[in-house]
């Protein structure tokens, strides 16, 4: 900021922390919601850039092909505005808009815009709404939240945990949901500083710092008609069939996480799969070789 610089970052999926709207049964599930989400010593790392360099004034990403008629398509996070892209095509929409974004602006504020290809005038032109309007010298930002496009409940996102929320269970001991229950909000710290919580009938794992989902620990269809205890000074998680008494203990993986890998990370599978096709090219060029040689 001593250089009056004003930074606008452009990234493929958001960062950890950015708090935009995620869906939970799609990349909160598979693993792949942010940049390095699988990478557990770098993925805080561009939320930390963001912290300690106040000329970062805005950060833009896509990757969940959501619209941007939703409160958190865009989330302010110390200084830096986080902003969700949509997308233009009609097939790769998830709830049916196409939108794009325009930002206009000078060295004292920034207006974010949607365009809304979906809606037209008669001469064919694109609808342009306002969004909101960021002050970059007092560092404030002013949302218009009151158009009609704003559907809160048709996506249900990831809870994000706060401090503050009313939800958190500061030593839980015995049951922390029941089968009657598990549609209610609630997480809290395991013994070893992981945290899990309870959301939409499922146990989720949240990251210790930014409080953003990491993954599923236990699917809709797992935790259906139990119990949820966390015993033993919060070293062990329990799920108990209060018809049957059978008891399952959750446990973390190897490295730590309690979080299941549904989907194996991306960047592996390419690379196996580069190896796999070099290794099939040598076989190949070694059986012409040796059919020449004969």
């Amino acid at each position: 900021d001593e250089d009056d610089w004003r930074i606008l970052v452009f990234s493929h999926a958001p960062i950890m922390g950015s708090q935009l709207r995620v869906l939970q049964n799609v990349h909160v599930t598979n693993g792949c919601a942010w940049l390095n989400h699988c990478s557990p010593d770098s993925r805080r790392t561009f939320f930390e850039v963001v912290k300690e360099s106040p000329q970062i004034k805005m950060w833009c990403s896509g990757h969940f092909h959501l619209s941007h008629d939703f409160e958190d398509s865009l989330s302010r996070v110390n200084q830096c505005t986080f902003m969700q892209v949509g997308v233009i095509g009609p097939r790769s929409t998830r709830d049916h808009t196409r939108q794009t974004r325009i930002v206009r602006g000078n060295s004292r504020s920034l207006e974010i815009y949607t365009v809304n290809h979906h809606k037209r005038d008669e001469n064919d032109n694109a609808e342009l709404r306002l969004d909101a309007t960021m002050d970059l010298r007092e560092g404030t930002i002013e949302y218009v939240l009151d158009n009609e496009d704003y559907d809160q409940a048709n996506w249900f996102s990831a809870h994000i945990p706060e401090e503050e929320d009313g939800c958190y269970l500061p030593t839980p001991d015995g049951k922390v949901a029941c089968c009657e229950s598990l549609d209610k909000v609630c997480w809290w710290h395991m013994n070893d500083g992981k945290v899990l919580g309870v959301h939409e009938n499922q146990i989720v794992e949240y990251d210790e710092k930014t409080l953003s989902p990491l993954g599923i620990v236990v699917t809709k269809k797992e935790l259906k008609n139990r119990e949820v205890l966390v015993v033993d000074n919060s070293k062990a998680l329990v799920l108990i069939d209060p018809m049957t008494e059978d008891m399952e203990v959750v446990h973390p993986n190897e490295d730590g996480s309690y979080w299941r890998k549904y989907q194996r990370n991306k960047q592996i599978r390419q690379e196996e799969k580069a190896r796999e096709a070099a290794a099939k090219l040598w076989l190949e060029r070694k059986q012409v070789s040796e059919d020449i040689q004969k």
